[in-house]
Parts: structure tokens; C-alpha cells; sequence
């Protein structure tokens, strides 16, 4: 319950700090050319036993202000899961920001995720950076007692913005690891 929850919140957190960009600037930012659901992971793109059970598109109605004040454009978000004994949960969220605010999401996704964590009384790892995209963040929160744990990566590539989280083992963060470097590469 408290995964799902984390996932939900997760979902939408990026942008909300108020610092200056850093390099390169938003004249030499390059920018995407595709659609956000065309840069989703398709059934083919993950591990055998995950099932797409949902696709969507995100809209105005469904962001929160700060992510609308840092000039939210467009997203799209796709859900799997995996079946059998230890379901777990597979989230792609995709949004697209101004070219000059999109240095500042990963850090403030983290840093709203460490205060959300704080709230509700888990554990949060901040893990190395996976070395994803233009730049990237990789965190893992757990629950005191409870062997799964919650794998999330943020990145930026362009002007885009993604957030991949997976519940379970040390073996999913793995697998995290490649699926971010698989959703980096297809945006174009």
C-alpha cells in the first residue's frame, strides 16, 4: 500500500526549486522531436512476466502547480506488472519542460521525494548516479522490516524528463538500471 502510494506521489513531482539553470544553456539545449508516447517502453522493451496494464496521457488537469509554474508541456505514463508470487510494480512517467527549467527537475523530484519519505517515517538511500541521459539521480526507499524495497531513477535528456520506479530487489534495481538506459535511448 505504501509503494503504491509512493508511486501515485512519485508520479508527478518534479519541478519546484527555484535555482538558476546550469550548462548548457536553453539556446544550446537540444530538444526532442517525438511525442512522449512514442519514447514509452513497450511490452517488448521489458523483462519477460511484466504485462502492460495501462497506458496514459498526462495532462494539465492532472499536475500539480509547481510543475505547471516550471512550464510542464506535455506527458505520458505507462504501469506493468509482473505476475506470479511477488508481483511487482514497473512505472514509466514522461514529461516535457522548457528547455531553460529542465536542470532543475531531477534535483527537486529528489528532493520532494527525501522530504515525502521523512513524512512518512521510511528509509531513503540516495544511490550512485546511473550515469542516464543528460543527467540523473537514483534513490531507493524502504520500509523498516520489509525486504522489498522501492527502486526509483529521475533523468533529463533533452528536454525531457523521466522518472522509472520498480518495486523489489536489488536484482529489479538492476534491471531498472537497463530499462532507464532503453527509455533514454528512445528519445529523439
Amino acid at each position: 500500500m505504501v509503494m503504491t502510494l509512493f508511486i501515485i506521489l512519485c508520479a508527478g513531482i518534479a519541478g519546484c526549486a527555484s535555482q538558476a539553470p546550469s550548462s548548457p544553456t536553453a539556446t544550446q539545449q537540444k530538444l526532442s522531436t517525438i511525442e512522449p508516447s512514442q519514447m514509452a517502453l513497450q511490452p517488448s522493451d521489458v523483462p519477460a512476466g511484466f504485462t502492460l496494464l495501462e497506458k496514459y496521457e498526462r495532462n494539465v488537469s492532472d499536475m500539480r502547480s509547481w510543475a505547471l509554474d516550471k512550464g510542464w508541456k506535455k506527458g505520458y505514463g505507462v504501469y506493468y506488472e509482473s505476475s506470479g508470487p511477488e508481483v511487482r510494480g514497473l512505472d514509466q512517467v514522461i514529461s516535457v519542460y522548457p528547455a531553460e527549467n529542465i536542470t532543475l527537475i531531477v534535483p527537486d523530484t529528489v528532493q520532494n521525494i527525501r522530504t515525502w519519505v521523512a513524512e512518512e517515517n521510511l528509509s531513503f538511500e540516495e544511490l550512485p548516479a546511473p550515469g542516464v541521459g543528460d543527467s540523473s539521480s537514483a534513490l531507493k526507499v524502504s520500509e523498516k522490516d520489509d525486504p522489498i524495497n522501492q527502486y526509483v531513477i529521475a533523468f533529463v535528456k533533452y528536454d525531457v524528463f523521466e522518472q522509472l520506479s520498480v518495486n523489489g530487489t536489488a536484482t529489479d534495481y538492476d534491471t531498472l538500471k537497463q530499462l532507464a538506459g532503453t527509455a533514454a535511448g528512445k528519445i529523439k
